[in-house]
Order: structure tokens, then sequence, then C-alpha cells
């Protein structure tokens, strides 16, 4: 090889070398948005059945709106919903019109997303969770509450319910760990050294005692069904697992089949356990 083609081949080499340690400084740096898909999107009016929550954080304001349209007296059960990723809460809202009377729905965005403020991360997640969850059992004390966690979301919604009583658990389309859904996205990047925002529900899951429900997707290419399969099978408590048909990742949460079976989960969740039947006498 002539010295001009070996400084060149050299030149090529260094080029891509530091082109992919480029790509991996950006991802270590914005892992947080990247992951969480924050952006600003437009703004969706909601009906009067709503009202808002707010809370302060660095950089400004994270913000919810709670759903109650017979008033906060009449509600008997709250969802408390943590959508997935790039999800604006109130789109989402929009599908609540198949919810019984007697039901609610309550759910922030993402520092970042959409309305709310701040900087994105798997921390500040579950700390916005678990302060919005404290508000919503003062401000309806007599309502039972319900959480609901989509996609990423499930992450969050397992860290809640580890640390908190509910009268019920939901995962759509759940996974096992971030880093190994990242993996597949990601292969050529050590996500292992660089990932900060693992969600690793393997773990946090031996911690939940709320009844528990998993809604897959009959077809899904972004949470692959191994990735559900191995949480279902790490989960401590038995779990009710339902395929919601002609489904797929991101249309699950708009189909009526899905809210139909949130709901009669919840209000199975909350029927007390049946008397176990008496023993047979033993025949002498």
């Amino acid at each position: 090889m002539s010295r001009k083609v070996f400084r060149i081949a050299l030149s090529a080499s260094a080029a891509a070398v530091g082109g992919i340690a480029a790509y991996w400084t950006i991802l270590a740096a914005r892992q947080g948005h990247i992951l969480f898909n924050v952006r600003k999107l437009p703004v969706v009016h909601l009906s009067d059945d709503f009202s808002t929550y707010s809370h302060t954080v660095p950089g400004g304001m994270v913000r919810g709106y709670v759903y109650h349209p017979q008033g906060e007296d009449a509600l008997q059960d709250l969802f408390i919903y943590f959508a997935g990723r790039g999800e604006d809460v109130r789109a989402t809202a929009q599908a609540l019109h198949w919810l019984p009377e007697g039901f609610g729905f309550a759910a922030v965005n993402y520092r970042g997303m959409a309305d709310s403020q701040g900087h994105p991360s798997e921390i500040a997640s579950v700390a916005d969770a678990i302060q919005f969850a404290s508000h919503l059992r003062k401000a309806f004390p007599k309502a039972r509450l319900h959480v609901v966690g989509r996609s990423l979301g499930t992450g969050v919604a397992i860290q809640l319910v580890a640390q908190q009583h509910f009268s019920s658990l939901q995962l759509v389309t759940p996974y096992d760990s971030m880093l190994e859904v990242a993996k597949r996205r990601f292969p050529l990047v050590p996500l292992s050294l660089l990932l900060r925002h693992r969600f690793d529900s393997l773990t946090h899951c031996k911690e939940v005692a709320a009844k528990t429900q998993v809604l897959l997707a009959e077809k899904d290419n972004v949470v692959l069904p191994e990735r559900s399969q191995k949480l279902i099978a790490a989960w401590p408590t038995p779990v009710n697992v339902q395929t919601i048909p002609a489904s797929d990742h991101h249309s699950i949460m708009g189909l009526e089949a899905t809210w139909l079976h949130l709901v009669d989960f919840a209000l199975t969740a909350i029927l007390p356990e049946p008397e176990p039947e008496p023993a047979e006498p033993v025949a002498a």
C-alpha cells in the first residue's frame, strides 16, 4: 500500500471513529430528551369536564389534567395514567368518552413534553408521579385510585405502585427494562455504559402487591413480545394478560376494547376475594 493510500485510509478511519464518538456523545448528553421524545405540540383544547394541575420543577412547571365529568363528589374510580414516549396526555384524553359514569382520568405530561417544562429523566418522572398521586389522594379522598402505564410509562407506573398502595395496576405494552428495548434500536452503542434512564421494571416489580393486568398489542414492533413476556414471567403475583385484537403499539390506546378492559379489570380488582369453599368432611 502506498503512503498516499495509507494516509487516506487512516484519515477515513479517524473520521469514522470521530463520527461514532460524536454520535455517542450526543446520545449520552441528550438521552433524556431522546428517550422521552420531548417536543412542543399544538395546543389541545379540553372541555369543562377537566380541571388543571401543576407543580413547580427546575426550569418551570409540570402540568396535568383531571377528568371528572360528573363532578368531584361523583368520582368513584380514578385512572392515574402515565403516557408512552412522545405522547401528549391531552390528546389521549380525547378517548375518554368510553369511560362509564363514576370513572375519571388523571395524567401529567412528562417534563419538557408538550406543555410541561424542565428536563426529563427517570428519576424526575417517578418523583413527579409520586407528587401527583399525593395530590390526587387529597383532592379525591373517596375515590379508588387505579394506576395505568403505557409503554415508556409502564416503567413509571411500576415504580410508583412499588412504593404506594393502589386499587389496581394495569400495564399496556410493558417491557422488562429500557436497556433491553434500546439495545435493539441502537445496536452499535455501548448502552450498558451510557444509559442512565434504565427503567428496570424487572427489578422494581418485585415490590408490587397490587392486582395487575397486562394489555398487549396484537402486533408490536416497538416493544417486542419477548420483552413483555419476560416481565410477565417475573411478576411476583398472578397477572391477568389480555391481547387487544387489531391493535399495534401506537393504536392500542385509541381503541374502545382497550378502555373496556381497563374499566372491567378496575371494577373486578375492587371486589372482595371469594370465600374459600368449605372442606368436604372426611368419611369415617
